[in-house]
């Protein structure tokens, strides 16, 4: 019995050896469900295992693999393994197989090759559009939208066109490309979207979408250069055409008076401009009509003229004789002359005439005959001395003897003695008229308004208020700092100072330099000269903390309202030491080196309001 026992153990353990090392083959066969097959279409491989032993265990692993790229795994049930897949690459053959990986019993096997042809996927292309009907020179986007026949992303570009103008290209980005412009023509524009196509995907059309682009609207606006106006005086009215989109505007404007046709102008960037002196006396409504065009509609917009007569009064023109120069000026007395009138010195601006000719220097009209009819004031408009080797007739103001080395009877120390001839000139006219001496007051434009700054320091015993406009106190050869500044003021006086932001002769902010008679001044700030006024008459009060500069530039947007003139800011000084004397700047906003006629009224609202006490 013992022997026996010992044969069956070694004849068990053989046998399990034997087991141990002969593995079962096996045969892996690969179909597919669809051969040939469009890119992103679902595609079935199935890998069926056998053996002679039957068919592996369920749950083992099959491979499928594209040459030797894994596309993924897929276990054996009943044999066989199934693995979908819709990425396939496309334009070609794929090389497929799957791989049975075996275990202790079965043998590994690789499939026969699949050769899986893919072709690329139809796609469709819309077109969408951000704004329809839209306008000339809108921004408008079109975005295209490239959907494949089955799944995935579509990659590539999208061309867009306007009939057959290609107007851009967009990349596919989550297959939508997107093309904006704002150079749409004016009508009906057929816009398609083109996909190019790629390996994977073939190329579409989208259907045309009818982009319909409607004219620009307009808006006109229309000034004029001098409101009111006197009979026979030049005003240039400017009609400035503007569009929605922000595009210059052309064509034509056309200029009413009435429903009478004056002129039409072609634009010039956007601008139209006329001239005329021939408007008659009264409330003239003037229209500009922007005519459109293809691509814009058209606008107008009106304003109404004051056109005032001329003066009913009587111009004199006379001349006097002042440090062994002769002076001249014009006398304007007003029909309805008062017993004691009011006195208004106009001192001119810098102006070049090519030889001796003061009688254009005096009959300048500085739009004051009508008012001076209106409130029955004397008006005088003296003459400066004019230099022959520059041909300008210029005032000599703060600091500036070095622009006058050849001027007329120069030679004095202090040449041309324009202070000396202003005070004489007003001392005679006040005993010839019989002026009310506490009104006797001086304005300026340019030169003049800084000859004005002067009265008011060395006058201000004789005048009671001066309003210079585009002219501050002084000029300097030598750049600040330190500013120059004169001495005390004879006697407290108003001061109304006016000068317009856009000022670039006689700079307002920023120390910046001028040229008279080829000489270099450089300028003293409008806040220079404002406090000066404010210290020298004591003022306590000031409408504003804020400065009348900042930065160099006019702080016009951060100054206080100027009462009663819309649209103006600046600061009013109060509270000063004299009875009823103040001190005022006013920001002219827009405007440039220039006399504004329309604030005349103000001026004089000023004046009268400010005697001496």
């Amino acid at each position: 019995m013992r022997v026996i026992t010992i044969l069956a153990v070694f004849l068990l353990a053989t046998t399990s050896l034997l087991s141990a090392t002969t593995l079962s083959p096996t045969t892996t066969t690969l179909s597919s469900s669809l051969n040939p097959s469009i890119y992103g279409q679902g595609v079935t491989f199935t890998a069926a295992v056998t053996s002679p032993l039957g068919a592996p265990p369920d749950g083992e692993l099959v491979t499928f693999m594209q040459g030797s790229k894994v596309l993924g795994t897929a276990p054996l049930s009943g044999g066989s393994a199934s693995f979908t897949i819709s990425t396939l690459t496309a334009g070609g053959t794929d090389n497929i197989k799957a791989v049975y990986a075996g275990d202790s019993n079965f043998a590994k096997s690789t499939s026969n090759v699949v050769g899986q042809v893919v072709t690329p996927a139809t796609t469709t292309t819309t077109l969408a559009s951000s704004q329809n009907p839209s306008s000339l020179g809108q921004s408008v986007t079109f975005t295209a939208s490239v959907a494949p026949e089955f799944s995935g992303t579509v990659t590539g570009d999208v061309a867009f066109y306007n009939g057959s103008t290609k107007l851009g290209i967009g990349a596919l980005v989550g297959s939508v490309a997107s093309y904006t412009t704002t150079k749409l023509a004016v009508g009906t524009d057929p816009i398609t979207a083109v996909y190019n196509g790629s390996s994977s995907f073939t190329a579409s059309t989208s259907s045309a979408v009818s982009q319909v682009v409607n004219q620009d609207s307009t808006a006109t606006t229309l000034v004029s250069s001098l409101n009111p106006s006197i009979v026979g005086q030049s005003v240039t009215f400017t009609a400035t055409v503007t569009s929605q989109s922000g595009g210059t505007v052309t064509g034509t404007v056309t200029f009413y008076d009435g429903g009478n046709v004056l002129k039409t102008g072609t634009l010039s960037g956007g601008v139209a401009k006329l001239t005329i002196a021939t408007l008659p006396a009264g409330a003239q409504t003037i229209t500009a009509t922007y005519n459109g065009s293809t691509n814009f509609t058209g606008s107008s917009a009106s304003l109404t003229q004051t056109v005032n007569p001329k003066g009913v009064g009587t111009y004199i023109d006379a001349t006097m004789t002042w440090d062994n120069i002769t002076r001249y000026y014009e006398v304007y007395l007003p029909a309805n002359l008062a017993p004691n009138p009011p006195l208004l010195l106009m001192l001119h601006g810098t102006k070049y005439t090519g030889t001796f000719d003061p009688e254009s220097i005096i009959t300048q009209n500085w739009g004051w005959p009508a008012l001076a009819d209106q409130y029955g004031f004397i008006l005088v408009k003296p003459a400066s001395t004019w230099d022959p080797q520059t041909q300008q007739w210029n005032w000599n103001a703060y600091f500036m003897d070095a622009a006058f080395p050849y001027a007329q009877g120069c030679g004095a120390q202090d040449c041309p003695d324009d202070s000396g001839f202003l005070r004489q000139l007003i001392v005679n006219l006040t005993a010839q008229y019989n002026v009310n001496p506490n009104m006797v007051f001086v304005t300026g434009m340019s030169s003049g308004a800084q000859m004005a700054e002067r009265v008011g320091v060395e006058i201000s015993d004789l005048v009671a208020a001066i309003a210079p406009a585009s002219g501050q106190m002084e000029g300097q050869q030598s750049a600040p700092p330190p500013v120059l500044v004169p001495g005390n003021a004879l006697a407290p006086i108003s001061v109304q100072e006016w000068h317009g932001t856009l000022d670039h002769n006689l700079w307002p902010c920023g120390y910046g330099t001028t040229k008279y008679s080829g000489v270099t001044f450089t300028l003293d700030t409008v806040d220079d000269t404002f406090n000066y006024w404010v210290q020298q008459n004591a003022c306590s009060t000031l409408q504003t903390t804020a400065t009348l500069c900042l930065n160099g530039q006019p702080n016009n947007a951060n100054d206080a309202p100027t009462p009663g003139i819309a649209g103006s800011t600046g600061n009013i000084a109060t509270g000063c030491a004299a009875s009823n004397v103040e001190v005022q700047f006013i920001w002219e906003p827009n405007v440039g080196h220039s006399w504004q006629q329309q604030n005349n009224t103000a001026r004089w609202q000023f004046f009268a309001s400010h005697p001496k006490q």
